[in-house]
């Protein structure tokens, strides 16, 4: 889905992004290696029509791992980095053959299911001084920079609390992720993005936490994970001021498949002196039509749109976050930029790790009745 575009996601993400750094000049060649050989087809009729519409020839290849190693075709091909979108529960084992090539690492969300294993690839990445990053597309959309800004700049004084609405439709876990959605939950898989998110605003840290998963339509459907997941994360200052403050994430995915976006999202900020409110799928745009019925366009995350030289060009914060990573990757092979400042801009996996803490926390909690859970980040 990420990587194509299927099952009503639109153009995909990963190929689009590429082929758009392809014809900024940024990279010659892209290979897709999936555990699946009937993805050939999906990837191939992708290259075609996103080839088309930017009207740019890249060097695209297939591999199916039933055939080859990761390792025997980076010996065969010489990869320049690696890009993984996999199921959640693969991430580490994945992520842990890439960065044993030494490869520069881009990991969508989360980085992986338990702190054990993220911990265990924040080491061999630092030891291997490899780049390793998550792909938190949020920390790259301006909305979310600009409410940034103004915690930053006292806008709305210290932060009482934070709360987070975010849902999507039901063919994700029902349909489009149907052989893994059992082995993940709508918090770990999607409500990660708003704990990175947090983190990334306030620069605070998460203690603690109390989740319920609400079962239902998922389960009587046979697919073991909640329809619904409700989480309360106490965050507090690293600074040792005692400053805190409390978020409440509300996420699910059985949305029907009628709503008027993907994903549902929203989230307030409450403050001393004032409130941010943001609504992250109504940005203005209403596509109303008998095809469609009625849709909420966001552009601002992934589309494609007329560019300067009269052609199109994949725009939005979804292609800035993998277009940047590719940019990273090539700073630093030509030397123009050390990894350690790198390391301190960019979502790394070392970063990310407030993000697993928080989604395991929340997992023991939801199979402990709401128990509240500390998170412990060392």
């Amino acid at each position: 889905m990420y990587v194509t575009g299927r099952n009503q996601s639109g153009t995909g993400t990963i190929l689009s992004s590429l082929f758009q750094s392809a014809k900024d000049g940024l990279l010659e060649e892209v290979v897709v290696v999936s555990p699946r050989p009937s993805s050939a087809a999906a990837v191939a009729e992708a290259r075609e029509r996103i080839a088309k519409l930017l009207q740019v020839d890249v060097k695209t290849s297939f591999y199916a791992l039933q055939d080859h190693s990761i390792a025997d075709l980076h010996a065969k091909l010489g990869f320049a980095a690696a890009i993984i979108s996999v199921p959640d529960h693969l991430h580490h084992m994945y992520g842990r053959q890439c960065l044993e090539l030494g490869l520069p690492t881009l990991m969508v969300k989360p980085l992986t299911p338990t702190v054990q294993e993220a911990e265990d690839l924040i080491a061999f990445a630092a030891a291997q001084n490899t780049f390793a990053c998550v792909e938190f597309h949020k920390r790259y959309d301006e909305t979310n920079l600009w409410i940034k800004k103004a915690i930053a700049e006292d806008k709305i004084g210290k932060i009482n609390y934070i709360t987070v609405d975010y849902s999507q439709r039901i063919h994700i876990p029902r349909d489009t992720f149907k052989g893994w959605s059992d082995q993940t939950n709508i918090f770990q898989y999607l409500g990660v993005h708003y704990v990175d998110l947090i983190y990334f605003l306030t620069g605070f840290v998460p203690v603690r936490v109390s989740a319920t998963g609400i079962n239902g339509i998922l389960k009587a459907e046979g697919i073991n994970s909640p329809d619904a997941v409700t989480a309360q994360l106490v965050w507090v200052s690293p600074k040792g001021d005692g400053q805190s403050f409390v978020s409440t994430f509300n996420t699910n995915w059985i949305d029907p498949n009628c709503s008027s976006a993907l994903s549902d999202q929203k989230y307030k900020v409450i403050g001393t002196h004032g409130r941010l409110e943001c609504d992250q799928k109504n940005r203005g745009l209403e596509w109303v039509s008998e095809q469609a019925g009625i849709q909420q366009v966001n552009p601002y995350f992934s589309d494609y749109l007329p560019a300067p030289d009269g052609g199109l060009a994949f725009s939005g914060y979804g292609h800035k976050s993998i277009q940047t990573f590719i940019s990273d990757v090539r700073d630093l092979r030509a030397g123009a930029v050390k990894l350690e400042d790198l390391n301190a801009l960019r979502p790394t996996f070392a970063a990310s790790l407030v993000s697993v803490a928080a989604t395991e926390a929340v997992n023991e909690s939801m199979k402990a009745d709401g128990a509240w859970v500390n998170i412990d980040l060392k």
